[in-house]
């Protein structure tokens, strides 16, 4: 069930993150969307990563929805030259459960959640700059944060299409104690009482594509995030460093 449930979110979710487009851009759909395998760990934490073939795509519709990955959503208003929005995202965060791993014996499950709530975004000619504070509106941990995002491109031509993006994200005490704390109900000899409290997550991606054809493209990303003290220090995360990477034979929609 939870790999269904990663594997309906990516589909939602694998698209890219820069929004504004030059106003000769045709309208309807533009990007890339395509598929590989995506491998990231069985839960957040864990030293074991697990491969799903999954759908791969970074898409826009007239720059008014768009979806990257783990975050989707749409625009209700920008400027008129479209550099600034404002929006509503969603994207999701992945629970577990008791055989997900070794430390996690006897551990009550954790559900995957659904975040969402209103960004500002803004492009200039630095790159993209996006800040929201995202919401459970699944009610699992009934936590949130404080999420900043900035994209920015390195390499575009005719072949090439890369980015990068640093994420910054401050996580209440409610989610991060929700998904790596441990209740007396949980407690073992080598799994002692753990609260976990408010933390800040850093995350390092690198992602793009290169054009095969005009039609198209390998898609590759690698991502790495840097888990807070609070989560690092639970007795369940095996490894503070969280990795995912995935590459993929997409086709080009046009725009990119």
């Amino acid at each position: 069930m939870r790999s269904f449930l990663v594997a309906g979110l990516l589909v939602l979710c694998c698209f890219n993150s820069a929004r504004a487009q030059t106003a000769e851009k045709s309208p309807g759909w533009h990007g890339t969307i395509g598929a590989g395998p995506v491998f990231f760990p069985r839960y957040v934490g864990s030293k074991e990563l697990v491969a799903l073939p999954l759908p791969i795509a970074y898409v826009d519709y007239d720059d008014w929805f768009y979806v990257n990955l783990f975050r989707a959503g749409a625009y209700f208003w920008s400027s008129q030259d479209r550099k600034k929005a404002i929006g509503f995202a969603i994207e999701p965060r992945i629970g577990f459960k008791s055989n997900d791993g070794r430390r996690l014996a006897g551990m009550q499950t954790r559900r995957s959640s659904l975040q969402g709530g209103p960004t500002f975004d803004w492009e200039g000619d630095f790159g993209s700059l996006s800040v929201g504070y995202l919401t459970d509106l699944s009610g699992a941990s009934r936590g949130g944060y404080l999420d900043v995002l900035f994209d920015k491109p390195l390499l575009k031509d005719e072949r090439w299409n890369v980015s990068g993006v640093l994420e910054i994200a401050r996580l209440d005490s409610k989610i991060d104690n929700y998904y790596f704390g441990v209740r007396p109900g949980e407690v073992t000899p080598i799994r002692p009482l753990y609260q976990a409290g408010a933390a800040t997550n850093v995350t390092l991606w690198l992602a793009g594509q290169y054009n095969l054809t005009k039609q198209y493209a390998l898609m590759f990303g690698a991502n790495t995030t840097r888990l807070g003290g609070a989560a690092a220090n639970s007795p369940i995360v095996e490894r503070r460093e969280v990795p995912l990477f995935y590459i993929g034979l997409g086709w080009n929609l046009g725009g990119r």
